[in-house]
């Protein structure tokens, strides 16, 4: 398959007019191949990762975190210079889907949303705002089922013998070369009123339980989905959680916003010390890893799905950070 056509695949999920303006999302490192056979999805371009990937037979690897976020010379010979080594001794691609990934409420950022149940969700920080437009195709009513196919379609229906059509705007362009292909291509194609609401893309997810929780049954629930050994909390725990609000990675600056609207808890990763001792609500830290992990695992699923013709491998790895245990002696008056 062409490289092209695996980054449309991923930009379809993760967009990178979505992206925070500070990030760097897209290719990392190009290579000199334009036939993609085997995808390998990691969180972080680590050494260790791209080596995996390259034993695999990858030739694409797509990465949640960037290579760097500013360019950097090659001058010495560290962990940064032997990814670009090995990415461009195999001629492998490396792609980067930072905050254009978590901006999609509707992505794999959803999995923890999803699991959860939430209801009534909305983004914490929006960042995007995707326009939906539609068209009336004047006298193309009987090509219903030829439309409805085209890729870039959200959705078609015959009005009379005319044809109602509804895409992104950014799609439209591309849509009405595909429609001017067709039989009857030539017919006036006339704005309507968006039958589609406009798209909020953005960062943090806040939504509602289906049933209000008690504080210890909805930590056991919490367990259930990631690590808690190694969580941390701040602020007092409320006796009962209706409305979660959760960002994955490091998002403990949108914790005031999550509780702006009226969060009862907020999950996140990264929590400063300071964060923590001025925190107006409840925060539970579960780490950087643990949530953007089973992200990552989640998009190379949809992504075997959307590319059949590609082996898509999902590379998982260990948190970086994890709990110190040692045993205390009697010497040391037995403090941790």
């Amino acid at each position: 398959m062409k490289t092209r056509r695996i980054i449309e695949t991923i930009e379809k999920t993760a967009l990178p007019a979505a992206a925070a303006p500070w990030d760097h999302c897209g290719v990392q490192v190009a290579a000199a191949r334009d036939d993609v056979h085997a995808l390998a999805v990691c969180l972080d371009p680590t050494p260790d990762n791209v080596v995996k990937a390259a034993a695999l037979g990858a030739d694409f690897v797509l990465a949640h975190h960037p290579l760097l976020l500013q360019p950097r010379y090659l001058d010495r010979v560290d962990a940064h210079h032997e990814v670009v080594r090995t990415l461009l001794t195999r001629d492998i691609w490396l792609y980067g889907a930072h905050t254009s990934l978590d901006a999609n409420p509707a992505g794999p950022v959803a999995w923890f949303a999803d699991e959860l149940a939430l209801e009534g969700r909305r983004v914490l920080e929006p960042t995007f705002t995707r326009q939906r437009i539609t068209h009336r195709i004047v006298g193309m009513g009987a090509h219903l089922a030829a439309v409805a196919a085209l890729p870039a379609v959200l959705k078609a229906r015959a009005g009379d013998d005319d044809l109602v059509v509804s895409c992104n705007a950014e799609d439209w362009a591309q849509l009405e070369v595909a429609l001017r292909a067709l039989p009857d291509g030539d017919r006036p194609m006339l704005p309507m009123a968006p039958e589609y609401p406009a798209e909020v893309w953005g960062i943090g997810i806040i939504g509602d339980l289906p049933a209000p929780l008690a504080w210890d049954d909805f930590i056991r629930r919490v367990g259930q989905l990631v690590p808690l050994d190694g969580a941390t909390f701040c602020g007092s725990p409320p006796p009962v959680i209706s409305r979660v609000g959760y960002c994955t990675g490091s998002g403990s600056s949108l914790a005031s916003d999550a509780f702006a609207m009226n969060a009862d808890i907020f999950i996140t990763g990264d929590v400063k010390y300071h964060t923590a001792l001025d925190t107006t609500g409840p925060i539970i830290d579960v780490g950087h890893f643990s949530l953007e992990e089973e992200m990552m695992r989640r998009f190379a699923l949809r992504l075997q799905e959307d590319l059949p013709d590609v082996r898509v491998t999902f590379i998982p790895a260990a948190d970086p950070l994890r709990p110190l245990a040692y045993a205390r002696s009697v010497t040391d008056g037995g403090r941790g």
